[in-house]
């Protein structure tokens, strides 16, 4: 925990909470609510998923944090790179598997994984480039 570098990710949870809300809101929310075969009404008392979104975009923060920091990314363009891969490699697939395995379609896994891409690379991003400036 001490490598972390928490003005990036602090920086890349916010910038991904305002991503998330103008993604599955403006943007998105009547596609996606299409998509997944809902109503509005079926989310009716469940803003309390929200907090487990933001606690799962804190783990994967850390661990773009941590191979950042393993494969010494540490630029903007470096980061957003070494996210690109891991969502590539780990994100897009997890994702995938609802559209392969159970029949998902085709839409939300555009949307999700839009989603996935934009808040992954935004965080590599940030978290390889911003960095606290040392006192002179």
């Amino acid at each position: 925990m001490k490598n972390i570098n928490w003005l990036g990710l602090v920086a890349a949870l916010v910038i991904g909470q305002i991503i998330g809300a103008v993604w599955y809101g403006a943007a998105f929310s009547a596609a996606w609510i299409r998509a997944m075969e809902m109503t509005e009404a079926d989310f009716v008392g469940t803003e309390w998923r929200m907090s487990l979104g933001f606690v799962n975009m804190v783990v994967i923060l850390i661990g773009l944090d941590w191979l950042i920091g393993r494969l010494n990314a540490r630029s903007w363009m470096a980061g957003a790179k070494v996210a690109l891969a891991a969502f590539v490699f780990f994100a897009l697939t997890v994702v995938s598997l609802d559209y392969i395995c159970a029949a998902g379609n085709l839409p939300l896994l555009w949307i999700d994984g839009g989603y996935q891409l934009l808040t992954y690379v935004t965080g590599g991003a940030l978290l390889g480039g911003l960095k606290w400036k040392p006192k002179a």
